[in-house]
């Protein structure tokens, strides 16, 4: 129980106020009022048979989704959702590419052109707003890709106006691992091209493998405004209009022409110092990719604050909602339960805001409860949430977000991802420190 009493103890500080915490009588009562027989059997239901791996788009996440709104409405949560309900709506696409429409050429600057293989030299990203796309630029190799303000950026001294990117996967040494993960993420590398001006990007993943399918299935999934204008996800969001994917071999080929050692490149952009340079091609090159849309729902409860100030402000626990669904059997078996990844964590969240309502240790600030689709599909609902919050983006002022909490193992030490950026982190160490834990 100790984990639950982390997370609910923690967040009831920040509530609470911006300053130190006493452990009042109402905090320690409110945390005596977990019920682990009221998580083990939300988990129960949700990774029930019957839900087959809540997968978003079938009739076992509408399941999920409809329990846990009853549960919410029980509890006596208001609704957080939109137009006063606890759901929002949203699209998710998945979008396949055609794999015989996609083309790229190389060409040097004498003017000759090499054709690129398909799965070989390299492999097209379906757009995710776009039946037929295709771009024409000249190359520049812009490292990692990253540009930290006041900080190391791979974009200094070189123009990516029009033209298409040459990025390595991953990021310098010596940031902290938040930011590691932050600037390694293939969608903040697209975004961040775009912002330069540039119409593609190639995306070399130095340890990949080759594919010994040569027809492979390349499906990139996306949330979609209901209007289906703007992409939201955590890669390929179509602002670039072009993404490709290649290996080393692709990026040894470009600098052949260079005069300039491979290794010794990434071994100075790995050691932080930035070597962008113009690369002596250009490429054109095109695609088609089919799309396959439905309709999700992010669940969203609210739980109001008591000051008349703070309440202003809102405090989110979040959680994603959806699994696997049916898949390859295991021992005869082909549905992927759930229950751990992640019914566990929305387990949690009811009964974390079941406490809420149910005891005198109301929160200063208000709590949004939110449990999210299309995790397992790329993050796509929280990203979708996160640009499109169904409260004033600036109100949030932080996000607790339970994923697989430990409730197979003893919690014995906390690690709390990014909380290092933020002043949530003084009340996790105080949190932790009342729990007795490292």
């Amino acid at each position: 129980m100790v984990k639950y009493l982390l997370i609910l103890f923690c967040v009831v500080s920040f509530c609470a106020s911006a300053q130190q915490v006493q452990v009042t009588t109402n905090i320690q009562q409110a945390m005596d009022r977990i019920d682990t027989n009221a998580i083990r059997s939300h988990i129960a239901y949700l990774a029930d048979d019957k839900l087959k791996g809540r997968l978003p788009g079938t009739e076992g996440y509408q399941m999920a989704v409809d329990y846990v709104t009853g549960q919410l409405k029980q509890i006596g949560v208001m609704p957080g959702g939109d137009k006063g309900n606890f759901t929002q709506k949203l699209v998710i696409r998945k979008s396949v590419l055609n794999n015989p429409s996609s083309v790229a050429y190389l060409k040097n600057a004498s003017g000759k052109i090499d054709t690129l293989s398909f799965g070989k030299d390299f492999t097209p990203t379906p757009h995710p707003l776009k039946e037929q796309t295709a771009a024409s630029g000249g190359l520049v190799f812009a490292g990692y890709g990253v540009d930290i303000p006041g900080g190391y950026s791979d974009y200094a001294g070189v123009d990516v106006k029009g033209k298409i990117v040459v990025l390595v996967a991953g990021a310098p040494d010596g940031l902290r691992s938040t930011l590691t993960a932050h600037f390694s993420n293939a969608g903040n590398k697209m975004n961040t091209a775009f912002e330069k001006g540039a119409v593609g990007a190639i995306i070399i993943e130095n340890t990949a493998r080759q594919s010994t399918n040569p027809n492979p299935v390349i499906q990139h999934n996306v949330a979609l405004n209901p209007a289906k204008t703007a992409a939201y996800g955590r890669r390929f969001t179509g602002t670039l209009q072009v993404v490709l994917s290649g290996n080393k071999n692709l990026l040894l080929k470009l600098f052949a022409a260079t005069g300039k050692e491979a290794e010794a490149v990434l071994a100075n952009i790995k050691s932080g110092k930035p070597s962008s340079f113009m690369l002596p091609f250009s490429l054109t090159t095109s695609y088609a990719t089919t799309h396959t849309d439905f309709e999700s729902y992010n669940v969203v409860g609210l739980i109001p604050g008591s000051d008349p100030k703070l309440k202003n402000e809102y405090v989110v626990h979040s959680a994603h909602l959806d699994h696997v669904g049916i898949g390859r059997p295991v021992n005869g078996d082909s549905i992927y339960n759930g229950a751990h990844d992640n019914a566990s964590g929305i387990a949690s969240l009811l009964e974390i805001a079941r406490v809420y309502k149910s005891s005198n240790a109301a929160p200063k600030r208000s709590v949004l409860i939110v449990m999210v689709t299309g995790e397992e599909m790329g993050l796509i609902g929280s990203s979708y949430f996160a640009a499109n919050p169904t409260v004033p983006k600036a109100s949030i002022v932080a996000d607790v977000n339970t994923d697989m909490p430990t409730v197979i193992a003893p919690l014995l030490s906390v690690v709390p991802l990014g909380a290092e950026h933020s002043t949530i982190m003084n009340h996790v160490k105080f949190a932790a420190g009342h729990l007795g834990l490292d």
